[in-house]
């Protein structure tokens, strides 16, 4: 949308797709694959899922402490795996659980009282004695039945908050009075070993659990058993897989197995491919409705009406046309809809995976390349202020804005001069999510600034991903894949002048 100011060009509007408001039998398809639905049961991490079981029934079992570390890159299945574990485990007056994400922590005192909170609410903490007040409660003097289960995701953000605190959450849980279970989650690999040298000097050495990018194997077991689980209980083609041709999902795993193992790309790639063959089967359902109301007899010449546009003519049943679309769609079942094919699976991953960046930066919309100028401007702007006061590398070498900070210099930059009308936040999340699908951007490590890949495993920050249950949106902290040329470059056209008046960063503080 852009607001109304002379002289400023507009963007072409798009005319909508017929029936694109009708809502048809692939919505739950589509849902199955949003980043915010419910993950479900986990399929393919069964050894993990055994070993972590076991680990947890092990010290429940014997009344003692423990600690695991799970790492893995991102989109693995670390977070989902261990949230599906520890809530099947009953909550009864010897075990209480806590679950934090250290993104949401911003002083360790947040963490002392958020631990205290969730599992001794009862306790009476005075002032500056919150850690020693934990000590006592994981780490009791007397025998005590109870075991706390506390779930660290990200723990990673927490070397921002001081080692030490760390240090003694570890220490607590591996000592031999400990009531303290700690599952720690992390995308780095060795974590522990780096920041943590003094565990392996005392011989203090947690559990390691690592996840492995998913194989294609996997994601196509992953894929056609949520898929299947739209097929109702008394269908008569159980191995029938809905809505995703077998060879579509096969195409699909192997691409991205082959790129990263991430299992959010996938579920993304199947979610478009959904779009578009829902899109297709709109535009034919149409068609053929707009046939038989050009075919009926009742249909008047032009010559007849007095406006020499055509009327709106009633379907052959005496219903309007978009309800007869509505209920010509509604015929449609989860074994009767027409599935994505190959082709439909191999448009979405050359333009997400195949393309050269140019082609990616071609086929965004306005909204997509505003969001993305206004990151390239703001790190720009960032890396001037550190040069400006001659500051250490190390300290000011992360000029990756969280979501939150790029979501408000988007706002500031849209409205300078009315350029253009900014989106929502829940909108400007969807837009980097899809940017995050495309490579352009992609997450970073909060603490030195690396991009969070596979090559560098002793690298990766946190893992990125919009509504996907795991992490909190607006702290997350991104960076631009591609340069501010080739912006410039892609920035050509309709709105060129609008993309160039953001990705200035004039007025950015």
């Amino acid at each position: 949308m852009v607001a109304a100011k002379a002289l400023i060009p507009l963007t072409p509007r798009t005319p909508p797709t017929p029936g694109t408001s009708i809502n048809t039998v692939y919505n739950a398809a589509r849902q199955l694959f949003a980043r915010s639905s419910e993950p479900g049961k986990l399929i393919g991490r069964e050894e993990e899922r055994n070993e972590l079981v076991n680990f947890i029934n092990t010290c429940i079992d014997t009344t003692s402490g423990g600690c695991i570390y799970v790492s893995g890159p991102p989109g693995t299945g670390k977070s989902a795996l261990v949230h599906e574990i520890t809530s099947e485990i009953a909550e009864s007056a010897t075990v209480k659980k806590a679950y934090i994400n250290c993104m949401s922590v911003k002083t360790s005192r947040d963490m002392y009282m958020a631990l205290l909170e969730s599992l001794s609410s009862d306790l009476t903490v005075l002032e500056g004695k919150e850690m020693q007040t934990l000590q006592t409660v994981f780490v009791p003097r007397k025998r005590s039945t109870i075991v706390y289960l506390v779930t660290l995701d990200e723990i990673d953000h927490i070397l921002t908050l001081g080692l030490e605190f760390m240090y003694s959450l570890f220490e607590w849980s591996l000592q031999k009075s400990s009531r303290l279970i700690l599952i720690g989650i992390a995308n780095a690999l060795d974590l522990t070993d780096r920041f943590l040298p003094r565990l392996k000097a005392r011989n203090l050495r947690p559990h390691l659990l690592p996840f492995l990018p998913y194989s294609a194997t996997q994601i196509r077991a992953v894929i056609t058993t949520r898929l299947k689980s739209l097929l109702p209980a008394d269908s008569t083609t159980p191995e029938f897989v809905p809505f995703l041709h077998p060879a579509a999902i096969d195409l699909c795993a192997r691409k991205v197995s082959s790129q990263t193992g991430d299992l959010r790309k996938a579920f993304d790639i199947c979610r478009r491919a959904i779009e578009l063959i829902e899109t297709e089967i709109k535009q034919k359902h149409h068609q053929l409705l707009d046939e038989q109301v050009m075919n009926s007899p009742s249909k008047k010449p032009l010559s007849e009406n007095v406006n020499l546009s055509s009327p709106v003519m009633p379907s052959p049943s005496g219903q309007s046309p978009s309800k007869t679309l509505a209920q010509s769609l509604a015929e449609l079942t989860v074994e009767t809809a027409p599935r994505a094919l190959i082709a439909h699976v191999n448009k979405i991953t050359s333009s997400t995976l195949g393309n050269g960046t140019s082609q990616r930066l071609k086929m965004l919309n306005l909204q997509q390349k505003a969001a993305l100028c206004a990151l390239v401007a703001l790190e720009k702007r960032k890396r001037v202020a550190a040069c400006n006061v001659m500051a250490t590398p190390s300290k000011f070498s992360n000029v990756a804005p969280t979501v939150k900070a790029l979501y408000d210099a988007y706002c500031m930059l849209c409205k300078r001069d009315s350029v253009l009308h900014p989106l929502t936040s829940t909108e400007f999340r969807d837009v980097i999510g899809s940017l995050e699908t495309l490579s352009l951007i992609s997450a970073v490590d909060g603490k030195n600034g690396s991009f969070v890949g596979l090559n560098t495993p002793s690298k990766r920050g946190r893992k990125p991903g919009f509504g996907g249950g795991v992490c909190i949106g607006d702290e997350r902290r991104v960076g631009s894949c591609v340069g501010e040329r080739e912006i410039q470059q892609a920035a050509e056209g309709s709105g060129a002048s609008i993309l160039s008046s953001i990705l200035s960063g004039d007025g950015l503080d």
